[in-house]
């Protein structure tokens, strides 16, 4: 900084700067804009906007400096005093220039057209300005204007890449794709180095799906540009589209940030680029660096704490939330409304209607306020207050499209309920009008089809068993000479992981459907037309949370093409949309099987608040029938729901032995064995789960820390992936364990890496019934687990394997321990474990379990065919 802005210290109380005095404020503040340090020139400046000499320059550099540091608003209002302050051929135009760009962005094109026009009676030759200009009347144009306005352009200008870039671009949206091309083909044959030629003809390309076309653009530019910060933008942007694999977008990525690690929004890149894979834990360091550098973005709040919460992350969010809390509230009523958004987010509802409900005094943030308050009333269930809110809204004229959406949503709800119930929280009274007092059903005459439904077949345990049943029912219903058997799937999309366990149920007598694909809309559209008499059923889903709709949809469309004379659901979620759909279609047989313990408020992933009410109202259906893979499971339940002991059946996880013992053969074994680098005298310690909080692979890590200090041969592996890994990774570093631990990621199969184990540790602190300790044991695999869920069913106490009471890693250890220096016990295990599991968890008993339910479960409705 120059030695003159030291000596410009504003001078005593009473002393008026001088014209001097303010000539080298404007020099200093000219040099300190060119070198970016807008900051410090709105420190300058700003203080001096009521001195009488101030000039138009100083207020043009202020407004600079308050576009540098984002202050958009306040720097158009400069621009505009600006424009006020003389005639448009004082000066250099350039706040004629700076309203222009600000009345194109916001989409003002008539007030662009005439400050663009302006400018150039100040800079007739200003060729960009002539361009801009062009761009504000083909906005205003319609399709048959558009060579009439360039051919005018050209009469006073020479052609350029952008001016034909402009030109294509506004082909697109009134003609077709081909014209288009056509013209940004010329658009290529004029270029001659302009990089914002290059950018915009490369962005259509972009638009239009041309990929291949737009790097090939941006390859000519990059030999001009290098490492020019928007052509690297442009450059990631097109990598995405074309499908690059995740290493290859972050190294671009990191390569921007490495030019400029202070600029959030490259943060914000990364982020989204990591959630879109996955990778929860990449996704919450990027949002914690973007929101380090800029904290006035909700966004960037709401991005940190959905990615906390995909890893179950409840300590940091209640954290953060407290920051947001301090951080929003000095915001005046836009800060009351962001943090309300925020509070519901986590589902704080009756704090975020408060905090909305205060801002709504400030005129200027009424409509957003009113909005916060809706949604947080919406998400609670309170759907009259909410609707009290959103019908001012629509009153007043000043509703928005998102609000007019949840008035139409809310109203359909309101419709809805049976005049018998008192209840007024909502999806609630949904499923009770759904599943209590359901419209007269005329849709379908069932027949002997049986239909599993489940959400995918995903690498997971309960997918495994749905795999298992549907597979299974299907050969034994053919072999009786009995009805067809479906699996239906709400996404099985290959891509995403979800048909992993496909394999495990396909047999040529199973026929499998997929409903992700299907259009929801379309779905209404198409039942709505073909039946009047599903009219009112549709008006029931239509009133459904979208999340639930959705979903219900489908399977109401899928149940009405079918006619299923059993519908098996499985696991919560597909229960909650299943059954609507099923009662509603007027299935006469639903079985509905839940595969855990009853979660409570603190598990964000797996509650929801409406199940109980939706849980209660199928069991009093007598075509219900409520199952679990557990005892613990269907105690848990029955005390919830406040039903009589017995009330759920007990169907346990099988496990098809034979099958499992031949994938994990000696051969097999010894394999995995000799990959991970282990002499006979090796002991492993392994664990197959997800790497997710819920499983707790810390504590399992910890345990495995003890045990590597205390046996020196021991060593340890994790089959399975999941959010954690990374950080699990640097744990493992930390400890200086990676010499013995291996994330062996996901591996398939799973059945010879178990084999290879000496001891299974599973240390989650929530389970249904694990598979993972039934397919161990079946290899013969002792097991040491805490007592989660389930798990104490699923282990002979001293024989098979030891269940820890509490969650101390040092008691884990030490039951690990035990294991592994009493070979006597391992080898004992080793022909006592295979048989305790055949015999209880057998997979021919859980289908037979299976069957006498489908057929002896419903003695009003009788046997399904």
């Amino acid at each position: 900084m120059s030695d003159s802005i030291i000596s410009l210290v504003p001078p005593p109380s009473g002393k008026a700067l001088t014209r001097a005095d303010l000539g080298l404020i404007v020099e200093d503040a000219r040099r300190l804009v060119r070198s970016g340090q807008f900051q410090v020139v709105v420190s300058m400046l700003e203080p001096l906007q009521e001195e009488a000499e101030v000039t138009r320059e100083m207020k043009s550099l202020l407004a600079q400096a308050y576009e540098g540091v984002g202050e958009k608003h306040k720097a158009r209002l400069l621009w505009l005093e600006v424009e006020r302050a003389g005639t448009p051929a004082e000066g250099n135009g350039r706040h004629l220039w700076k309203l222009g760009n600000g009345a194109l962005e916001r989409g003002d094109y008539g007030e662009a057209e005439r400050l663009f026009t302006s400018f150039l009676q100040v800079c007739p030759g200003d060729l960009a300005a002539a361009e801009r200009l062009l761009e504000a009347r083909m906005n205003r144009a319609d399709g048959r204007a558009l060579r009439r306005i360039y051919a005018e352009h050209l009469d006073a200008w020479p052609e350029t890449a952008n001016s034909a870039a402009c030109l294509a671009a506004h082909v697109l949206r009134h003609d077709t794709k081909a014209e288009a091309l056509k013209v940004l083909a010329h658009a290529e044959t004029l270029w001659e180095g302009s990089l914002p030629a290059a950018l915009r003809i490369a962005q259509i390309f972009q638009s239009v799906n041309e990929p291949e076309r737009a790097l090939a653009v941006q390859d000519r530019a990059a030999a001009l540009y290098g490492n020019n910060i928007a052509l690297l933008r442009s450059r990631f942007r097109t990598r995405q589209i074309m499908g690059a694999p995740k290493d290859e977008l972050l190294k671009a990525i990191d390569h921007l940030i490495s030019l400029e690690p202070d600029i959030a929004r490259y943060h914000v890149m990364r982020a989204r680029l990591c959630a879109n894979f996955k990778d929860w834990a990449g996704a919450a360091k990027a949002w914690e660096i973007s929101l380090r550098l800029d904290d006035t973005k909700l966004a960037y709040w709401r991005g940190l704490i959905n990615a906390l919460g995909k890893l179950e992350r409840n300590a940091a969010i209640d954290a953060l939330i407290a920051k947001a809390r301090q951080h929003f509230r000095s915001g005046g009523a836009e800060g009351l409304v962001d943090l309300s958004i925020l509070e519901t987010s986590i589902g704080e509802h009756k704090r975020a209607v408060k905090l909305a409900v205060s801002a709504m005094s400030n005129p200027r943030m009424r409509m957003r306020a009113r909005e916060a308050a809706s949604a947080a009333l919406l998400a609670a269930g309170d759907y009259v207050r909410a609707w009290s809110f959103l019908s001012g809204g629509l009153e007043d004229g000043t509703a928005s499209i998102e609000t007019e959406r949840m008035a139409a949503r809310c109203s359909a709800s309101l419709l809805q309920p049976a005049a018998t119930s008192g209840r007024r929280r909502f999806p609630d009274a949904l499923f009770e009008r759904a599943l209590l007092h359901p419209p007269a059903r005329t849709l379908i005459e069932p027949g002997d089809a049986v239909m599993l439904v489940t959400s995918s077949l995903g690498a997971g345990g309960a997918e495994r068993q749905v795999a298992y049943s549907a597979g299974g029912v299907a050969r034994l219903r053919a072999e009786a000479g009995r009805g067809p058997t479906w699996l239906v799937a709400q996404d099985m999309a290959a891509e995403r992981g979800r048909a992993v366990m496909m394999p495990v149920a396909a047999n040529e007598h199973l026929q499998i459907e997929d409903l992700g694909p299907i259009d929801q809309a379309a779905c209404f559209r198409k039942i709505a037309a073909e039946d009047v008499g599903a009219r009112e059923a549709l008006r029931i889903i239509a009133a459904m949370p979208t999340r639930i709709s959705r979903d219900v949809i489908k399977l109401y469309d899928c149940f009405r093409r079918h006619k299923p004379g059993l519908v098996h659901l499985w696991q919560d979620g597909v229960i909650s949309t299943g059954s609507v759909a099923a009662v509603l279609a007027g299935v006469p047989r639903i079985v509905c099987s839940t595969r855990n313990v009853v979660a409570q408020e603190t598990d964000r992933r797996r509650y929801r608040s409406y199940l109980a009410t939706m849980y209660r109202c199928l069991a009093q259906r007598s075509d219900v029938r409520l199952t679990a893979n557990s005892g613990v499971g269907a105690e848990d339940y029955e005390k919830w729901l406040g039903l009589e002991p017995g009330s759920i059946a007990v169907i346990r996880n099988g496990v098809e032995t034979a099958s499992v013992q031949k994938r994990g053969n000696p051969e097999a074994r010894a394999m995995v064995r000799e990959r991970l680098g282990l002499g006979p005298d090796n002991l492993l310690m392994g664990g197959t789960f997800r790497l997710a909080p819920a499983k707790r692979p810390h504590l399992w890590l910890s345990v495995a820390e003890i045990v590597a200090a205390q046996v020196p041969e021991a060593r340890f592996t994790i089959v399975g992936d999941g959010v954690l890994r990374a950080e699990l990774e640097q744990w493992i570093a930390a400890h200086g364990l990676a010499d013995r631990v291996t994330l062996a990621g996901r591996q398939s199969p799973v059945e010879p890496w178990i084999a290879a184990m000496d001891v299974m540790l599973l240390a989650s602190e929530v389970e249904g019934l694990p598979n993972v300790l039934l397919e161990a044991q079946t290899l013969g695999v002792p097991v040491v687990t805490t007592d989660a869920g389930g798990s104490r069913e699923a282990v002979i106490q001293d024989i098979t394997g030891y269940l820890v009471q509490d969650d101390k890693a040092e008691n884990l250890a030490a039951a690990i321990i035990r294991v592994m220096q009493d070979r006597t016990f391992r080898l004992k295990a080793r022909t006592g474990a295979p048989a305790f599991i055949e015999q209880r968890f057998g997979l021919q008993r859980m289908l037979g379990d299976t069957m006498s339910l489908y057929d002896t479960g419903f003695p009003l409705q009788g046997r399904v065919g």
